[in-house]
């Protein structure tokens, strides 16, 4: 639990062992370079330029990928064999470099896929085109005569088309007053009704201008052939396209073997056009460059030998940098502790030289969201599933990183259920004479009655305080909020002390932190009405907040001293109030209990067994769907609020959350990880 010491690399080499040291610098996955600030550097085009047709390329591959995965969506599941390569990819640095021997095969791969769209695009257009056509051949569907019987003659005009259905009748009125014109109403299609009309070649221009009027669609097709025979045409060409269709999507399939390579090559890609805009950053001179990097300090010898090595033309200083100066954060946690590291970062990333929260915050973290599920069957459901959906991600990815958070508070659910008798809703070991029959041997029953008869029954309002009675269960999530809160401020204390800061860590962090452990003593002792202590605790509860209160403004200067004490007066209201926040870990868990109880004890157990065979089977039925999805929504209530909790109430007393992740030179990418 721990942020890892940082080092800055300044490294000065010949222009000539560039590139071979970029490689170096990758390969050990423990430099982040960083841009020059000693001096401005002249734009170098050409670099510039090359960083360009990069991202061109990666572009294109990227759209090779697309191509291929749209491609195979099309074609049902068994026949698309080896199927997309997924993300993750696991290769070594050797692996990675040989990407560059074999870059004539990458294009290859990427030309074919071009031509896949190509033809994809073509066999698009012509089958719109068809359909287009077949949709108006089938407005003529009512002719019986070839369309060439309407063409022109040498004397006259033969007009075919469609006049919407509304304007018919206008038309068939202008017509008659034209006697020397010859119309009918062939038929009605789907855009209206379809019409022919004669007349000769003097008296076009007015047949015109009525259909004109009319809205008049005219037949373009002229061929020899009846409406009935196009159409066969047209069915014919449409099952060609749709043969040519699924035969790109079958190539297609042919190449999903090949995505691994080229999600690879963009990986590669994406390391050279890195390596172009690192050294915009290099100073340089006709013969050297000088690049600024950062390295843990923990691999620092292992870095300066591996360049010493590449280069005999090579200086290389490290110099340790202060926790007081800027640098990236990698943090050091074990592989439970690191887990939580996905919860932190979606607040923030911990600044350099701040505390690393994850190991306290991930006790907390799984400890309420036990609380809130509260259940046997719901921790070993929580469990079970996060670790067997970890076992299918890969390692240290987010989604592997957040199953594992689930499971680890599956543990807590546990415990917490066995402690209110909660299995999957039903109380199965409380009273074992009761309703359910006797489980155990009678003589286990006397031991189980007597561990269950001093359980917390969470909704009892069994505990009374200043006169009034409250559930104990509530008062104990109280007291838990009050202690984590309490946590925080020794964390805040412990990160002052680190920088010498002893007035704030005792002021600002201890002293608040031990007037809210006294006050939960306090509540404590007075409803479990243990006198002797109480006093004890109330008064050093007053002692520490009336410190903390004379006390706040003494690293203040002129009225800031006076000022500082009204604030901190203020602030206990405050602490009252975020104490009061932990209350819905009571609320979130009573909700929990009473859906898991009305689909297993109420509808189930109550309603349905009792009615034989068919009703147990029902009710099993109804158990398993309804606390999977109470386990399901619950869940994301516990999550939501339990981040909550500790974004809001434990980081907003000590956390600092500007920095940023350390990034490995080459070695962070969307598609690959890199095997040591």
């Amino acid at each position: 639990m721990a942020i890892a010491e940082m080092s800055r690399l300044t490294l000065v080499a010949m222009k000539s062992d560039k590139d071979k040291i970029l490689e170096t610098l990758q390969r050990t996955g423990a430099v982040q370079i960083t841009e020059s600030v000693e001096t401005e550097m002249p734009e170098n085009k050409d670099e510039l330029s090359s960083a360009a047709g990069l991202n061109a390329d990666i572009a294109r591959a990227q759209s090779a990928l697309d191509v291929i995965a749209r491609e195979m969506d099309n074609v049902p599941q068994k026949q698309r064999g080896e199927g997309v390569v997924k993300d993750g990819i696991g290769v070594t640095a050797d692996e990675f470099f040989d990407v560059g021997k074999h870059l004539d095969k990458c294009e290859n791969v990427l030309s074919d896929a071009e031509r896949l769209a190509e033809d994809r695009t073509a066999n698009n257009a012509l089958s719109a085109l068809l359909h287009s056509e077949y949709e108006n051949i089938a407005d003529y569907g009512c002719l019986e005569d070839s369309f060439a019987a309407f063409c022109d003659t040498v004397s006259a005009k033969v007009y075919l088309g469609i006049v919407p259905f509304e304007k018919t009748a206008a038309m068939e009125e202008a017509f008659s007053g034209l006697p020397r014109v010859w119309y009918k109403t062939v038929g009605s299609a789907r855009r209206g009704n379809v019409v022919t009309a004669v007349c000769y070649s003097a008296d076009a221009q007015e047949v015109e201008n009525i259909l004109h009027e009319s809205a008049f669609t005219r037949c373009t097709v002229t061929e020899d052939v009846t409406p009935r025979e196009k159409l066969e045409q047209l069915s014919r060409q449409l099952q060609e396209c749709e043969q040519q269709s699924r035969s790109i999507s079958l190539r297609a399939c042919d190449m999903a073997a090949t995505t691994g390579g080229i999600k690879i090559y963009i990986v590669y890609l994406s390391f050279l056009r890195d390596k172009c805009m690192a050294e915009e950053g290099f100073i340089k001179t006709d013969s050297a460059f000088v690049l600024s990097a950062y390295v843990p300090t923990e691999a620092t010898e292992r870095v300066r030998s591996a360049v010493e090595k590449t280069s005999k033309a090579v200086y290389a200083d490290i110099k340790p940098i202060g926790r007081d100066e800027y640098a990236p954060t990698l943090m050091k946690n074990g592989k439970t502790t690191g887990n939580f590291e996905v919860v932190t970062n979606m607040y923030s990333v911990p600044s350099y030289g701040a505390l690393d929260p994850n190991g306290v915050m991930g006790f907390f973290f799984s400890l309420f969201m036990g609380l809130i599920m509260a259940d046997v069957g719901y921790g070993l459901m929580m469990i079970i599933g996060g670790f067997w959906f970890a076992s299918k991600q890969r390692s240290g990815t987010t989604v592997y990183r957040m199953a594992k958070v689930f499971a680890y508070g599956g543990f807590f659910a546990i415990a917490f259920g066995i402690l209110f008798d909660s299995w999957l809703g039903l109380a199965l070991l409380r009273g074992l004479e009761g309703s359910y029959g006797s489980v155990l041997p009678v003589a286990w029953r006397e031991t189980y009655n007597a561990f269950y008869a001093a359980y917390i029954d969470p909704v009892a309002a069994d505990s009374s305080i200043m006169g009034i009675n409250v559930p104990s269960m509530l008062l104990w999530c109280l007291g838990l909020g009050t202690l984590h809160i309490a946590v925080s401020l020794i964390l805040k204390a412990v990160q002052s002390f680190s920088r010498r800061q002893i007035v704030d860590a005792v002021f600002g962090g201890l002293v608040w932190a031990f007037m809210l452990i006294s006050f939960v003593v306090w509540v404590f002792c007075m409803v479990a009405e243990i006198s002797a202590v109480e006093t004890y605790a109330m008064y050093a509860t007053i002692v520490f907040a009336i410190a903390g209160i004379l006390t706040a403004g003494i690293s203040e200067k002129g009225w800031g001293k006076i000022t500082k004490v009204f604030t901190s007066a203020y602030g206990l209201i405050n602490y009252a109030s975020d104490i009061l926040s932990y209350a819905r870990l009571y609320g979130l868990m009573l909700s929990g209990a009473q859906i898991a109880s009305i689909f297993t004890n109420t509808l189930a157990v109550q309603m349905l067994f009792p009615m034989g065979a068919a009703g147990i089977l029902f009710g099993v039925v109804v158990i398993i769907v309804g606390n999977v999805f109470n386990v399901a929504m619950s869940l994301l209530g516990a999550f939501i609020h339990d981040s909550r909790l500790q974004y809001v109430e434990f980081f907003g007393k000590f956390y600092e959350g500007e920095g940023e992740l350390f990034t490995p030179f080459g070695r962070v990418y969307e598609h690959i990880y890199f095997k040591n």
